[in-house]
């Protein structure tokens, strides 16, 4: 047993220099791990996790928590007990974690950007970002005005949350990446300590189970949905997890599913164009239904009711665990949206996209 310790030990510094490297040569890890490997991975961990209605990833969590916290208590029970073995044992499960949360998924954080595939420019200036939203409130308009009876009614999704992830799972269009793995979505057992801590969902890079938090409003569950797939076929970065929601949403065939993608990227646009130009962002937000404001009042309200002190801090945390892995904005990071959105508009088959 002390051998492994000292073996797990002994492959901490090597690890960290493999990370380093690897951060240096995307390619390598865009050919080799993402492309390769990883839809291997994938596969293998579906094959095994999705047999279950319930997540497996949850639970543990929940073991994992129970057994620090055991551990805590015997530390200060019996503090005859050599704090170099405490020591040994912590650096070795340290790096056991690190090794499998890598090889598993978290190698995806290094791959090759996105927009540089697409030949993206991820740049823009306040005329190009105001376009785009006129565009996106157009659009939104346009699918609110089929979806509702009267502009100023908010959209109700009449389908289940099971459904909504059945839809989604049915037609997600993966092919910006050039891969075609089926993902699926399970509802968190923890959803209502997520809406504490402030998560619409999240991916377990252990057993690779896209999550949702149950709570949150129909609209936004459908784009939660597309952004944890995404990260479940390796797509790490959060702005291209929500570049890739946004696009297969817009690109499904029912128009629900299309209203959630069009008007998540509309608010993101509207965000950093009040940023910018404040006065501009208010009068261009002044054609759009009042019904559309009624959806996003509604998400806003649902927050509201789970604020409390801790949610900044373990926001903070987050954000301090997304710059550890290569995304220098940290929680700014799902903004870089706006940039793929506006490069994507300004393609001409965006046009084909505009609803009669």
């Amino acid at each position: 047993m002390k051998k492994i310790h000292f073996l797990l030990i002994g492959l901490l510094p090597l690890q960290l220099w493999g990370l380093t490297y690897l951060k240096n040569h995307p390619a390598w890890v865009e050919t080799y791990y993402s492309q390769r490997l990883y839809p291997f991975i994938f596969e293998t961990h579906r094959f095994f996790f999705q047999q279950f209605s319930f997540s497996l990833g949850d639970l543990f969590y929940a073991i994992a928590i129970l057994l620090i916290v055991k551990s805590g208590v015997l530390f200060f029970k019996k503090r005859m007990v050599a704090w170099k073995l405490i020591l040994g044992n912590s650096l070795s499960l340290i790096s056991l974690v690190v090794l499998f949360f890598n090889v598993s998924w978290g190698l995806n954080y290094y791959r090759t950007p996105l927009h540089q595939d697409l030949k993206y420019k991820m740049t823009y200036n306040e005329t190009e970002l105001e376009n785009t939203l006129s565009k996106l409130i157009l659009i939104s308009n346009q699918l609110h005005s089929q979806l509702s009876i009267n502009d100023t009614t908010a959209v109700k999704i009449q389908y289940s949350k099971d459904k909504i992830a059945e839809l989604i799972e049915k037609e997600f269009d993966f092919d910006l990446k050039k891969m075609k793995p089926q993902p699926y979505l399970k509802q968190s057992l923890w959803s209502t300590l997520l809406s504490y801590m402030g998560y619409s969902g999240y991916l377990n890079p252990f057993t690779l189970e896209s999550q949702a938090n149950s709570k949150i409003p129909k609209l936004n569950f459908i784009v939660t949905a597309a952004h944890e797939m995404a990260h479940q076929l390796g797509i790490a970065s959060e702005g291209e997890a929500n570049f890739i929601a946004f696009y297969t949403s817009i690109k499904h065939s029912d128009p629900f599913v299309q209203y959630a993608g069009y008007t998540f990227a509309l608010q993101y646009s509207y965000s950093e164009l009040f940023k910018a130009n404040p006065e501009l962002a208010k009068e261009k937000i002044k054609s759009l239904h009042p019904g559309i404001i009624k959806n996003y009042r509604a998400f806003s309200e649902f927050w509201k009711q789970y604020q409390n002190p801790f949610e900044p801090l373990l926001k903070k945390g987050y954000d301090s665990y997304l710059k550890a892995n290569g995304q220098a904005q940290g929680i700014q990071s799902y903004s870089a949206l706006v940039g793929y959105v506006i490069a994507y508009t300004q393609n001409d088959s965006f046009n084909l996209n505009l609803i009669d």
